[in-house]
């Protein structure tokens, strides 16, 4: 009897030990094994997360590194660094600029001589303003005295304010005069980013923070700056006084495709401190020189891998209790050869209770089961709707390109094609009527028409970056003549026009296609905002100034609506029915006409209806032009 229980026990101590070292095993291939999904999963929704984080950035930085390159072409500026003494001149671009910061919302705009000297800003009215101070040190402004387009990030040395730096040469018959300065604060990328759930950072050259959604990492550094590093930034006073100390960094353990771990020591308060691992991906930007770093928190990495954990302990304890049955049920039989009365009442106990035991198991693990398949499920959801969202974003690019390049071309043939529709009905009506010399100026017409839309198709352009165009003196009077004639031909309703014109002509630098576009594109919208009413009145007058002339359209339809007014020149912006218009008619003539160097405005007249004015500089007959301006190629 002895003897067999002595055997009995020894396998049982066996099974014990085997099971103990199967469980050990199983969880540490899962906690391996899910940790290494978790992390993959994670990198490719970091690296996503990553390349927006890094477009926001850049659409946010590159809106206005074209406003230095407009401002060094102002003839304004070029003045003021020929004659810097002129105060009149200089209080006049010191409130220019603060109106040009303001519309742009830039943090400062200013401009600075050959020497380094600010001569106007701005801020010329604030507290700290930029004039009178030297920023020869700055390597934007020595980029921008080399002929280059300077571009620096730095804290700044009189404001004390973060910001990235754009600065263009002003030009003068190939001599540098100055730069025109463009600072743009960062603070709204970080609001942006504030409610991200990673930590976005972005590092210079030398590895020191300057843009992140953490605030306490400002100025930090990724590794210790050597002496000479430190020391170069101090005498550029990139940014001045910080004390650019080393991130919290305890260790680092590298990936493949350029992903990291990397465990901070962050404090939870004054007595205690925490380790948190995030992993990291970064990327570079290379026109800035800077690199991006995305710090994903791993703790759903280390949740997923606890309840892996979970899953697989029971899984095994379940194989052990199964184990443990057969075990159990071997040692029944044994014993009922020596008891074979009290084998049937201790077999069925031992039965029952074992039961009992799986089905508890079983219901816990059936529970488990429905929690891993319902967070499957819900991933696989979150991953098609990323695809989709994706796909979603290419999609409206691609309509964007065919709904601006399609927009343009109705809005340039449609009108002519229309008119020289009318005129080869007259034409006919003329030639069976033999009135040959009025057919012949009807035929001049439907040259001069094809004459425009040859040109057009030949200087067809995008919306967003336009191509050389040819610039001359052209007449105001007769360039609103010929669209209005094309409007009043291609719209069969009474209209009753006014016109209030100089007698002579007042010419513009500007494209006479384009031009004409311009004016077209107003008129049509004024007779489409009249169809509903019994009074249509077209109203134009034109002004000529000192060194410009002002052009105001003025209709008697329902006016505009005060919530569409500051709207009105999107593009794709329109108030009309579906397919009556896609809405970039008053965006691409606003586009033209600030390439001329003049302005669009849109009101509301006090008696009803619309008021547009559009305002040029004037230019002589021989092409003499007051304000330089010229095509952006």
């Amino acid at each position: 009897m002895i003897k067999f229980s002595l055997n009995l026990q020894k396998p049982r101590m066996l099974v014990a030990l085997s099971s103990a070292g199967i469980l050990a095993l199983v969880l540490w291939q899962t906690a391996v094994l899910t940790r290494a999904a978790a992390i993959d999963e994670l990198r490719l929704v970091s690296a996503n997360k990553l390349t927006l984080f890094i477009s926001n950035l850049t659409s946010e930085l590159e809106k206005y590194e074209f406003l230095p390159r407009i401002l060094a072409r102002d003839e304004r500026i070029i003045r003021i660094l020929r004659e810097p003494a002129d105060a009149a001149h200089a209080d006049l671009v010191n409130k220019y600029l603060e109106k040009v910061n303001k519309i742009a919302g830039a943090s400062d705009t200013y401009v600075i001589n050959k020497h380094g000297l600010t001569l106007v800003a701005s801020n010329w009215n604030s507290q700290t303003p930029f004039v009178g101070q030297n920023f020869n040190f700055r390597p934007y402004f020595q980029a921008a005295m080399r002929g280059e387009v300077g571009r620096y990030y730095a804290l700044g040395a009189t404001s004390r304010k973060r910001g990235y730096y754009y600065a263009s040469p002003v030009k003068l018959h190939n001599e540098i005069l100055g730069a025109a300065v463009v600072k743009v604060s960062p603070e709204s990328v970080e609001a942006a980013w504030q409610s991200a759930p990673e930590k976005v950072i972005v590092t210079d050259y030398n590895g020191v923070v300057f843009i992140t959604n953490n605030p306490s990492w400002k100025f930090k550094t990724l590794q210790p700056l050597a002496d000479e590093v430190r020391q170069q930034i101090k005498q550029s006073r990139q940014y001045s006084d910080a004390v650019m100390s080393p991130l919290p960094i305890v260790k680092e353990r590298l990936y493949d495709n350029g992903v990291s771990l990397l465990t901070f020591r962050e404090s939870i308060d004054d007595a205690s401190d925490t380790e948190q691992i995030y992993l990291t991906q970064s990327r570079e930007m290379p026109s800035h020189r800077w690199l991006v770093h995305l710090l994903a928190d791993t703790k759903t990495v280390r949740a997923r891998v606890a309840h892996s954990i979970g899953y697989a302990t029971v899984l095994v304890i379940t194989i052990c209790l199964v184990l443990l049955y057969v075990l159990q049920r071997r040692r029944n039989l044994s014993q009922r050869l020596q008891h074979q009365k009290n084998i049937e009442e201790t077999l069925l106990n031992a039965q029952k209770d074992l039961e009992v035991q799986v089905k508890q198991r079983t219901v816990e693990l059936i529970e488990t089961n429905e929690q891993l398949d319902k967070k499957i499920k819900q991933q696989e959801k979150t991953e098609q709707e990323l695809r989709k969202a994706q796909e979603e974003l290419l999609q409206s690019a691609k309509l964007a390109v065919v709904g601006q390049l399609s927009a343009g071309i109705t809005h340039e043939l449609s009108q002519p094609l229309t008119a020289i529709q009318t005129y080869v009905g007259t034409a006919q009506q003329l030639l069976k009527h033999q009135h040959y010399d009025e057919l012949s100026e009807n035929l001049a017409s439907v040259l001069t028409l094809t004459d425009r839309m040859a040109r057009f198709t030949s200087q067809l352009k995008t919306f967003s970056r336009k191509p050389t165009q040819t610039i001359s003196a052209v007449s105001l009077n007769q360039t609103i003549n010929d669209a209005l004639m094309l409007v009043t031909h291609t719209h069969n309703q009474e209209l009753d026009v006014v016109q209030s014109m100089p007698q002579q002509d007042i010419f513009v630098m500007a494209d006479a296609v384009r031009l004409e576009q311009v004016f077209v594109n107003i008129f049509k919208n004024a007779v489409d905002a009249m169809k509903e009413t019994g009074n249509r009145k077209l109203t134009i007058s034109m002004r000529a100034l000192e060194d410009s002339v002002s052009v105001r359209i003025e209709d008697s339809g329902s006016g505009i609506s005060k919530e569409n007014l500051d709207r009105l020149f999107d593009p794709f912006f329109t108030s009309k029915e579906l397919g009556a218009g896609l809405g970039l008619g008053l965006s691409i003539s606003r586009e033209i006409v600030n390439e001329f160097g003049g302005s669009i405005t849109a009101n509301n007249r006090e008696q009803g209806g619309a008021l547009f004015t559009v305002t040029f500089p004037m230019a002589t007959v021989e092409g003499a032009y007051p304000s330089t301006v010229a095509s952006d190629g």
